[in-house]
């Protein structure tokens, strides 16, 4: 649910629907918002830990309205006070309704790597600039970037035994061929970057790639999803202005 309030602000309701008539349910959690000429989509599908981009039609006046959320404006107001204020403005289309709900989730759901591996793969600067120029093109096709460590998944080696990964970069294929060839593309100079980085997997000695494939959100299946977990380091990388460590959540592959 969506509320209006003054001063291009907002108020979307982020309780639970079953918890706003439960009587001892007293306060409402909401989050308040900005409204903004247009959406950024760095922004948008939860792609960002901190911030995000939604939009919706006013019922009333038809026209388009875009809006930013930060995890800043989440506030609880006493249930009744808000229903004598509150006036409804629109209800969220139901896919932002389920991006708000993974943006939501995604604060506290952040996949945790092996500090030994995080190390390895930050340190390298000149890999993390090139990378951002490889990533920027495809941003708006992707749903998700991840990683499969194997059984080092929750290890610290010792130096000089590799990481071995393999590397998915999931894309809408609501998007079609487009969003196949240019993730496809990317993919290839992905690990054409890390072999040049650290080295092609017979002689790599701190991280190994041992493959790197764009794959269609509509083929990522849920034993994909339990094998890997999601780099949420992304939008870190392809949004360098941005100090907030980002996250595209995992429960938009079953959007």
């Amino acid at each position: 649910m969506f509320h209006q309030s003054a001063r291009e602000k907002c108020v979307i309701v982020i309780s639970h629907d079953c918890d706003l008539p439960h009587e001892k349910e007293e306060e409402v959690d909401i989050i308040v918002g900005t409204k903004i000429p247009t959406v950024d989509s760095n922004y948008t599908a939860a792609r960002n830990v901190r911030c995000l981009h939604l939009s919706y039609r006013n019922e009333a006046s038809s026209e388009s309205v875009c809006i930013e959320l930060q995890h800043s404006g989440r506030k609880s107001v006493a249930k009744w006070d808000f229903a004598n204020i509150a006036k409804l403005e629109a209800n969220l289309p139901s896919d932002e309704k389920r991006t708000l709900k993974q943006w939501l989730a995604a604060r506290y759901g952040r996949p945790a790597f092996p500090n030994e591996f995080e190390n390895r793969l930050q340190n390298n600067k000149k890999f993390h600039e090139k990378l951002i120029k490889l990533l920027k093109p495809i941003n708006k096709h992707l749903i998700g970037i991840f990683f499969d460590l194997g059984e080092e998944r929750l290890t610290e080696l010792p130096a000089g035994t590799p990481y071995c990964l393999r590397m998915s970069l999931t894309y809408k294929s609501i998007d079609g061929p487009i969003a196949r060839e240019a993730t496809k593309d990317c993919a290839i100079s992905i690990t054409n970057l890390f072999h040049s980085a650290y080295g092609t997997p017979n002689v790599a000695t701190n991280l190994v790639l041992e493959s790197c494939e764009a794959v269609a959100d509509t083929l990522f299946s849920l034993a994909d999803l339990q094998r890997v977990d999601q780099w949420w380091r992304y939008d870190y990388i392809s949004l360098q202005e941005s100090p907030a460590p980002p996250l595209l959540a995992l429960g938009a592959i079953s959007a």
